[in-house]
């Protein structure tokens, strides 16, 4: 065992305890002042290293005052509670985390910054609501965990849980939540089926996505939902990046590009 998964170990068994739970502050990024937890994981979040997807895709707004985020996989919540530190009481996040120990954290970390402007989902944005098997290679709480990536895959000996998954087109259906002007997905594969189900949401707002890929099946399954609505991936700096390249990028409706190449 490395050095980093020792550390990463005892972080874990460490983030159960009261000690865990001992509040810090963000030091930069959208949620710099925001109090947060202490472990695990937390120097990452507090210096900043997980928000440049995000910020990258605010740039193409004029102001982020009033906006709607949609965060598919919140996780502890660090775009969650930036945004809605940044989009003001007018705007709305809706965060999605199938993970339970995840979401426990994610909620606390809305509750402990007292965010009235976030909706949280302890479900997988998915083609529908139901239930699917989750796998959690990692435990509870892990930032792998994950859906099954091909139907194929051989998941023997992986501890896995039934957790919801839920359409975000039939939460907008029923006036829960608003159409989004920025969706940031890091779903662990389960990308494309979490596109289909906002897919009609999408087609209305047009909204720019934050995109981190995992397998070729998700990267070609958006690429297939979204290439028709004149969606082109960029990478983070706003340079060209091919659809068969992305491992992280922005997908822009062409308009916008249009719209930031004659300003």
């Amino acid at each position: 065992m490395t050095k980093s998964e020792i550390y990463g170990k005892i972080s874990r068994a460490l983030a159960a305890t009261p000690l865990g739970y001992c509040r810090v502050r963000i030091r930069v990024g959208f949620a710099k002042g925001a109090q947060w937890t202490l472990l695990p994981f937390s120097s990452y979040w507090r210096l900043g290293g997980a928000e440049q997807d995000v910020l990258a895709a605010t740039s193409y707004l004029p102001t982020l005052n009033g906006i709607v985020f949609w965060d598919f996989g919140a996780h502890f919540g660090i775009h969650t509670v930036g945004m809605a530190m940044q989009i003001g009481p007018t705007g709305q996040v809706a965060a999605f985390e199938p993970d339970p120990g995840a979401f426990r954290r994610l909620q606390y970390h809305v509750e402990i910054n007292h965010l009235s402007n976030v909706r949280l989902f302890e479900a997988a944005a998915s083609r529908t609501s139901g239930r699917e098997n989750l796998y959690l290679p990692g435990g509870k709480g892990s930032a792998v965990s994950h859906f099954r990536y091909y139907a194929s895959d051989d998941m023997t000996g992986v501890d896995s849980i039934s957790v919801p998954t839920i359409a975000p087109d039939d939460l907008v259906a029923e006036g829960k939540i608003r159409g989004p002007h920025i969706i940031k997905i890091d779903v662990q594969g389960h990308g494309a089926e979490a596109v289909a189900g906002a897919i009609n949401t999408i087609r209305t707002t047009l909204p720019i996505i934050a995109f981190s890929n995992h397998s070729e099946a998700e990267r070609s399954g958006i690429q297939r939902l979204l290439e028709p609505l004149s969606y082109t991936p960029v990478h983070f700096d706003g340079s060209s990046c091919a659809w068969l390249d992305i491992t992280e990028a922005l997908l822009i409706p062409n308009q916008l590009l249009k719209s930031e190449q004659t300003t």
